[in-house]
């Protein structure tokens, strides 16, 4: 039967409904996944089947009076608790008020006669303040209320919640089934193996990488590296190529580039399923020093955009031209 979540969520998505099903669900459970992998969409799919009032054995059924109050985000026993915004600003931590109303949400009876399901998301948002806040609740929620909890990053998260939520580690998607499920997704299919790679395996990732402004100049400021390494290009030339380009887009295709060709150049027997290898490998072909060196430099240009006035276009300037000074004189020419 169909549902909300990915292929390779299946296996888990059975576990759960296996203990809703037998009635053995855990109070409160941590989704511990890599970011791009999908967790979210797991968890309310999960929440769905919970508040859904004629379910299958497998999926809510989407008619009912319960999945259509949660799809008009108005169910009465459905809580997800995040960082609060402010136009464009999102908070870094939870804060204690808002763990405080959850409390009291928890302490409430379900006006749907059902489950009530609190998403935290992402749960090391809770600080020392909120956490303590939420313990008790945490620990013993009441009948029929679910904790889900969700992190990419779990070792940030306080021993004092981990220890009261059952982990459900999910691991990445093996490469084939991101692969299949990946390219349909994409426009150019074939870019589906550069994508993933860059992405370190998260297929979300690498489908959001697709559309990013950086990933799209990867391969012409690759081109136009190897071109000024050569000597076939001179560095301003190549700067000009890419003044309508965001500075920081630019700075991050270049930290992207550098760091994927340190690693070929130190490892080539690591298999690495770019579209762009064979450029890259050329890039690789300088000298680790040379690279190490490049890449600190886009990491403080980075640094600059950020931090000071200097204009962006002299900061950028200033990376090609390092660029060439360091491969005519330590790296040598690119052939």
């Amino acid at each position: 039967m169909l549902t909300d979540v990915y292929p390779w969520q299946q296996g888990i998505w059975a576990s759960l409904n296996r203990l809703l099903n037998a009635e053995r669900l855990p109070h409160a459970m941590l989704f511990a996944a890599p970011a791009g992998t999908g967790k979210r969409r797991l968890a309310d799919a999960f929440a769905a089947r919970m508040l859904c009032q004629t379910p299958s054995l497998d999926a809510a059924c989407g008619q009912c009076r319960g999945c259509q109050l949660l799809a008009a985000g108005t169910h009465p026993d459905y809580y997800v608790l995040s960082p609060e915004t402010d136009g464009d600003k999102v908070s870094k931590v939870i804060k204690i008020d808002q763990a405080r109303a959850v409390v009291s949400f928890a302490s409430q009876t379900a006006q749907m006669q059902g489950y009530r399901v609190i998403i935290i998301d992402p749960a090391d948002a809770l600080n020392t303040s909120s956490a303590n806040a939420m313990l008790k609740t945490l620990e013993e929620p009441g009948q029929r209320c679910v904790f889900l909890l969700l992190t990419d990053q779990p070792t940030a998260l306080l021993a004092t919640i981990r220890s009261r939520c059952q982990l459900l580690p999910l691991s990445l998607p093996d490469e084939e089934d991101a692969l299949a499920w990946l390219r349909p997704q994409l426009s150019v299919p074939a870019m589906a193996e550069t994508l993933l790679g860059l992405a370190r395996g998260a297929p979300l990732a690498a489908l959001a990488l697709s559309e990013s402004p950086w990933f799209v100049q990867r391969q012409p400021i690759l081109d136009a590296l190897l071109a000024v390494g050569s000597g076939a290009e001179q560095p301003l030339t190549a700067a000009q190529q890419f003044t309508k380009v965001n500075p920081i887009e630019q700075i991050t295709a270049w930290q992207s580039l550098l760091d994927d060709a340190v690693q070929q150049g130190l490892a080539p027997e690591l298999p690495v399923r770019h579209s762009d290898l064979p450029s890259l490998q050329k890039l690789a072909e300088i000298n680790a020093q040379c690279l190490l060196e490049t890449l600190w430099q886009a990491v403080e240009a980075r640094r600059l955009l950020d931090d000071t006035n200097v204009a962006a276009a002299t900061i950028l300037d200033n990376l090609w031209l390092h660029w060439a000074r360091a491969t005519r004189q330590g790296g040598h020419h690119v052939r």
